[in-house]
């Protein structure tokens, strides 16, 4: 499965670490990740977006996923 580039708009001069999950995993980060979204109590409109992005990768990787294993 190709790697999703959750670091595209983020800051490229932090740390990162890699993840690998399983369809699982994808769908557990990605419901918290709609889960903040949704409650989103407002501040920085980049983390926002950035939690948007994350939303829009890890779905792609959980259909990718999804798709492989079928």
């Amino acid at each position: 499965m190709a790697q999703p580039d959750l670091g595209a708009e983020m800051d490229r001069t932090e740390s990162t670490v890699d993840l690998t999950l399983n369809a699982a995993g994808l769908r557990l980060l990605l419901n918290s990740v709609s889960h903040e979204l949704e409650r989103w109590p407002g501040g920085d409109p980049a983390e926002q977006d950035d939690l948007q992005e994350m939303k829009t990768l890890l779905t792609a990787a959980l259909l990718e996923c999804n798709f492989q294993d079928s």
